[in-house]
């Protein structure tokens, strides 16, 4: 593997290291994609072209109608597009196609309510009514794409169905249910404008009717008068003849009136003395003849039976032609009222051009222009209705299909060759965004520069990885064994950091640096040891204290197992013989002293780190050594580190390549910092040695593992390196 930072910096080196995620996640999104591909169903689209008059068309005059703006036009199509999107169009389309009844369109279970129902959940209901026409309504729509095709004046109907002849029908029995919707309408417009001008037509004729009986009842008032006033022979006999007319017209009006009472009463003898008919005196001679015989006869009889017959047909006879008679007197009557109303325009022409009076003159002048206004108004209202009755029988739509809807060779979804490009490109997408996701949010640190971005601290370098040679029992033997390789070296860079950062102190007393990490296995133990060597070679007294009580193992690191450890010692300091400190021992590899555990600790240990043998073992060490290096449990497990980083001047805080999370790297931090003094230095090393672990977390499980051994032996698994 490299040794240098460089190497595992940039988008290709992460997706090297990632390779396996960026497979796996591609894989599993070509994967969902072919399955998709495997079970989608064809979907075939079909299209209509319609072509839309922007002007209105009217039969019924040869003028052409003024062209639009281009604005109006453009209005005018995107209306027409809406309508065609409309709920009235589709509800037309489903009752013509009858897709109530289709099982693609009509309602239905889907596949989650399918699954709700094998699950036992109630399924909602899809029988009829308003629900199953809803939902008729909602799938039509989602299958239908309406659109204009640029800025012409044609609109494109598609539909997509899974039937292809299907789609082709839909497509054109839509277009044209919005064809007959328009022309119908525009029929309704025209029948609703007719409705509205039946009603001013009512009132104009009733103007009509009053200005007409002003200007007669003015004449009929004021005729001797008017007479007098014109004074010429002519005028009194048109007078005479109009009234004698207008008497003769309400003559045979009472006599039509008395006839049609009698004959509604069957009342026969007024009916003659009425009519004077001499065919209906004939007849009604039979009459009374027939009566008077029946009087005579036995009722019931053969010869009543027949009189009565008889009679019953002279009677039908009779009403016949009194009917004939009436309609005969009807017409005379007409014929009265229209000489009568002949008569009487002459008069009001005679009084218009006779020497009337100033005042007369004016006054006829008044009712004659009003009668005339009446009439237009009558007429031109009455003109208007007759064209929109006209226009409502003769409409034609402004729409119309140019090309019918075929039905398609090839299926228009699923695009199988562009959902494989795009399933392609994401699962590229998906695998770098997880790879870089994983590298520089969830999961470890992979370059010392992303370590100075994780934590706001100072990274001071980068170990290397190191294989051990045989006889070595911890990367730290490099520091004796091999003083020119890089992993010794990196360890002489970290050792120049903490130096630098605390150039000597003013009480001459010793440094104390604390090692930690966020989790077990970071290396924090060997890193310990490798760095009390670096300064041991420089001449420093140098005391390494294994203070990770819970599982400590620097006995490990330098092959010596003690029979007590130091968890002993903080246990019963009074009781331990200060000539027969069997914890404390030098080791075999520098002249560096280190405090030894002995086994993992079936006891909370927290408050042995807060006693004050451990606090005046620290204050002892400080007169008498210049660096000491506490190897502390890690932060996020347990808490024990949490009491040692008040007592020490630089915390060193070991972070395993790609392996520590960076999450659990911020929440460690954020408790080094509440544990600190206010003026201790913290520094990150990325340690890029992989480690050897059974899977067992001990710190993990603490409290919950009761049979966990008292202590190790010696005869402990094959030694740890951190």
């Amino acid at each position: 593997m490299p040794t240098t930072d460089t190497a595992f910096t940039g988008v290709p080196a992460i997706l090297r290291r990632q390779i396996k995620l960026v497979l796996a996640s591609a894989a599993t999104v070509l994967l969902i994609v072919l399955l998709y591909l495997l079970n989608a169903t064809p979907i075939f689209s079909a299209s209509t072209l319609i072509y839309v008059d922007p002007s209105n068309k009217d039969l019924l005059t040869s003028e052409g109608t003024a062209s639009l703006s281009g604005a109006a036009e453009n209005a005018r199509l995107e209306s027409e597009v809406e309508i065609l999107r409309s709920n009235k169009v589709m509800l037309a389309t489903i009752q013509r196609a009858a897709l109530l009844q289709d099982p693609q369109f009509g309602p239905h279970l889907s596949r989650i309510d399918k699954l709700k129902m094998a699950l036992g959940m109630p399924a909602p209901e899809t029988g009829s009514g308003n629900a199953a026409l809803t939902e008729s309504l909602r799938r039509l729509s989602e299958a239908t794409t309406i659109r204009r095709r640029g800025l012409t004046y044609l609109i494109t109907v598609t539909v997509a169905s899974p039937d292809r002849q299907q789609a082709a029908e839909l497509a054109n029995v839509m277009s044209q249910a919005y064809i007959d919707l328009q022309i119908t309408a525009k029929t309704d417009a025209a029948l609703a404008s007719r409705d509205v001008l039946q009603a001013q037509i009512d009132r104009a004729r009733g103007q009509l009717s009053q200005s007409e009986a002003n200007f007669d009842r003015f004449i009929d008032d004021n005729l001797d008068r008017l007479e007098q006033e014109i004074g010429t022979e002519e005028f009194s006999n048109l007078r005479q003849a109009y009234q004698d007319a207008r008497d003769n017209s309400l003559a045979a009006q009472s006599r039509l009136q008395t006839a049609q009472a009698a004959l509604d009463r069957r009342n026969w003898d007024g009916l003659l003395d009425t009519l004077s008919s001499e065919a209906m005196t004939s007849l009604d001679r039979q009459r009374r003849e027939i009566r008077d015989r029946l009087s005579g006869t036995t009722p019931g009889s053969t010869q009543a039976v027949n009189l009565r017959a008889s009679l019953l047909e002279i009677e039908t006879e009779l009403e016949r032609t009194a009917n004939d008679n009436l309609t005969a007197l009807e017409t005379t009557l007409a014929g009265l009222r229209e000489n009568s109303a002949s008569l009487q325009g002459n008069l009001r022409t005679a009084l218009l051009q006779g020497n009337l009076s100033p005042d007369s003159l004016s006054q006829i002048y008044a009712l004659q222009q009003e009668a005339d206004i009446a009439q237009r108004q009558y007429r031109t209202l009455l003109t208007r209705m007759r064209d929109l009755e006209a226009q409502a029988q003769v409409q034609v739509a402004d729409s119309r299909i140019v090309s019918p809807a075929i039905a398609p060779l090839h299926p228009s979804a699923p695009k199988t060759g562009l959902l494989l490009g795009l399933a392609i490109l994401a699962a590229l997408a998906v695998g770098t965004g997880l790879a870089l996701l994983y590298e520089y949010v969830v999961g470890g640190v992979v370059s010392q520069q992303q370590l100075n971005n994780v934590l706001p601290v100072r990274a001071l370098a980068t170990v290397p990885k190191a294989d051990l040679a045989p006889g070595q029992s911890s990367v730290a033997d490099l520091i004796v064994d091999q003083p020119l390789s890089a992993f010794a070296e990196s360890l002489r860079r970290i050792k120049a950091g903490l130096d630098q950062a605390q150039p000597g102190r003013a009480d001459k007393t010793a440094r104390v640096i604390m090692v930690t990490s966020a989790v077990s296995a970071e290396g924090k133990s060997s890193l310990s040891l490798a760095l009390a060597r670096t300064y041991a070679a420089t001449g420093k007294r140098v005391l390494l204290i294994d203070a990770d009580l819970r599982k400590p193992t620097q006995h490990l690191q330098i092959g010596h197992a003690p029979d007590t450890g130091f968890i002993d010692y903080l246990q019963n300091p009074q009781n331990t013989d200060p000539d027969n400190l069997s914890f404390y021992v030098a080791d075999p590899k520098s002249d560096s002293g280190v405090i030894l555990g002995r086994g993992q600790s079936r006891i909370p240990t927290d408050q042995l780190l807060q006693s004050s043998a451990f606090e005046n073992l620290i204050k002892q060490a400080r007169s008498q050594m210049d660096v000491i290096l506490i190897d502390t449990a890690p932060l996020l497990p347990v808490v024990d580190a949490r009491y040692v980083a008040p007592m020490v001047d630089e915390v060193l805080l070991c972070v395993r390549y790609g392996r520590t999370a960076q999450g659990a790297l911020r929440d460690a931090y954020a408790q080094l910092t509440e544990a600190i003094r206010a003026e201790t230095a913290v520094f990150s090393v990325l340690n890029l040695n992989r480690f050897k672990t059974s899977g067992y977390s001990y710190y993990g499980s603490y409290g919950t593992q009761a049979t966990a051994p008292a202590a190790t032996s010696a005869a402990d698994p094959a030694p740890a390196q951190g």
